[in-house]
């Protein structure tokens, strides 16, 4: 997330106005839960859901090959950006597994990400027809039909301009009273522009309740944005002040009733889950110091994904998050932080064994009978995929199968790295010796992919002649690194993923970062897996 994420038009308002247009916000939502029955019948629903089209004129010398969204699955707790190839006559498809609608938007490079360019909702279960126009322009003209087009075709022509409030909220230098304060105003102001936007275009109640539910998701990430700057600053100074007991600073924040903007949003409406802002949303949620700050200081900022620990973190989400959001029940935010707490640890439930007794004891905690059932068929699923799982039958796929066939009988850690990514470079700088005692061994390979547009750059070949020198590493471009992103499923880099010598992606993989460890520590890992694996 950065300062300029986009956001919908609002005008900071009069506070002394604010008692009237928030007595007008609250008719608004109680028209809004009345409509919610009527929208989606069925929210949460596991399908597959496609997406085609064409894009009109196209030509390669446009500039890109792809359409790319990012995606994350709240189920899996996958987070990723999927692509859409496009051919040589600008049609495309691409299939995604769904559990609920999703309100997002393709990109067609990264330069354009927050524009907005083809924005789409689709359901689980649709066919979702798109034909679009460029005429030259960044932002195109879009044509939709099939899935629930109708139900938002003219939200879905909407243009809204940019406004910086994640900025706005980031750099505001008042206290936490005054913030409030302030933050209450901006709020409001954003949702009388849903209601403007709403006379002008026109929009049905399902697409006022939609577009309420994207402006509430973008806006919480902004408010707690101010929460997380104060944070970020005390730990630059002192990077043990987040586990630190008695540190002035991380004690007021830790006091869940400072973030009293937070009640203000529909939390309980699962259509906020539409929102690509919605995970964002929920890892701002997740470092927040009320959730976080009081166990970290009574671990030491040592954390284990024992079931002891990890339930103590679902009763801790618990109680916390009720003062949070001023709840006499567990909002859907917290089921979902607390979902994620599972999903954290079940990877090192499966090294003891103990995967679905310690899943069936804490599942409990999630309480919604809806978010439950599908909790309970990812984790089927989940098992049923076993410790790793075979390639996919795609041309990304067979790009992969070229690598390892250069390295035969070899388990293979591909780590994926940039110039431009400070982490993956100083990953790289750190095991440089720990690598290099490694290639004693005949069975195992680290590759590097470099997300490089300019492999002729000075600073990259002194970078790679110093740091990767005799080492497998290989350039790919904007596209190709896309490619790799949807088909093992990330959106961030330094991301490493282990493939077997026959082909199989390793589920709970080798890090890079592993050989931080000990060359000892990590050979133990290494054979352990082996073990499991053969």
């Amino acid at each position: 997330m950065n300062s300029k994420e986009p956001g919908y038009v609002c005008k900071q308002i009069n506070p002394s106005k604010g008692k009237t247009m928030k007595k007008q916000v609250i008719i608004i939502l109680f028209a809004l839960v009345a409509v919610m029955g009527q929208a989606q019948e069925a929210f949460f629903h596991t399908d597959s859901a496609l997406i085609r089209g064409r894009i009109a004129d196209y030509s390669s010398s446009m500039g890109f090959q792809m359409l790319s969204a990012q995606m994350d699955d709240l189920f899996m707790g996958e987070h990723q950006i999927v692509s859409a190839e496009i051919h040589e006559d600008g049609t495309f498809e691409k299939r995604l597994l769904l559990h609920h609608p999703v309100y997002n938007w393709f990109f067609t490079s990264t330069e354009n990400i927050g524009k907005k360019q083809v924005p789409f909702y689709v359901c689980p279960g649709d066919t979702l027809d798109i034909t679009i126009s460029f005429n030259g322009k960044d932002i195109p003209s879009c044509k939709y039909s099939g899935g629930h087009a109708d139900e938002v075709a003219r939200l879905l022509q909407v243009r809204t301009e940019y406004l910086d409030t994640y900025g706005q909220c980031l750099s505001f230098t008042g206290d936490i009273p005054a913030y409030n304060h302030w933050a209450d105003s901006v709020y409001t102001a954003r949702l009388h522009e849903v209601e403007r936007c709403a006379t002008e275009y026109a929009f049905t109640p399902f697409e006022r309740h939609l577009m309420l539910c994207d402006v509430s998701a973008n806006f919480g990430v902004s408010y707690l944005a101010y929460f997380g700057q104060m944070r970020t600053k005390l730990t630059q100074s002192d990077p043990s002040a987040e586990y630190k007991a008695g540190n002035a600073v991380m004690e007021r924040l830790s006091q869940a009733n400072q973030y009293e903007v937070l009640c203000r949003l529909p939390n309980d409406d699962p259509l906020m889950m539409a929102s690509m802002y919605y995970p964002l949303y929920m890892n701002k949620l997740q470092f927040a110091a009320p959730l976080r700050y009081p166990l970290m200081v009574k671990r030491g900022g040592v954390t284990d994904d024992n079931k002891a620990e990890v339930e103590e973190d679902l009763s801790h989400f618990k109680t916390q998050g009720r003062q949070m959001f001023a709840a006499d029940h567990d909002v859907l935010p917290i089921q979902l932080l607390q979902l994620q707490r599972i999903n954290e640890a079940i990877g090192s439930w499966m090294d003891e064994g103990k995967e679905e007794e310690n899943f069936n004891a804490l599942l409990p905690y999630i309480s919604h009978s809806q978010i439950k059932e599908i909790v309970l068929q990812c984790f089927q699923e989940m098992m049923s995929m076993g410790f790793a799982y075979p390639l996919p039958e795609a041309p990304t796929a067979d790009f992969v199968r070229e690598i390892l066939a250069m390295h035969p009988n070899r388990y293979i850690v591909m780590d994926f790295w940039a110039m431009w990514c400070a982490p993956c470079k100083k990953e790289i700088m750190d095991t440089k010796a720990f690598r290099q005692r490694l290639r004693e061994r005949s069975d195992i390979s680290f590759i590097f992919l470099a997300n490089e547009n300019n492999p002729e750059s000075k600073d990259y070949q002194d970078f790679v002649s110093t740091n990767l020198d005799g080492e497998h590493n290989i350039v790919i471009d904007d596209n190709r690194f896309r490619q790799m992103q949807d088909l093992f499923g990330f959106n961030a880099i330094p991301f490493n993923v282990t493939l077997t010598p026959d082909g199989r992606i390793v589920s709970d993989g080798l890090l890079l970062r592993g050989g931080e460890a000990g060359y000892d520590l990590f050979i133990e890992v290494l054979e352990e897996m082996k073990a499991r694996l053969e």
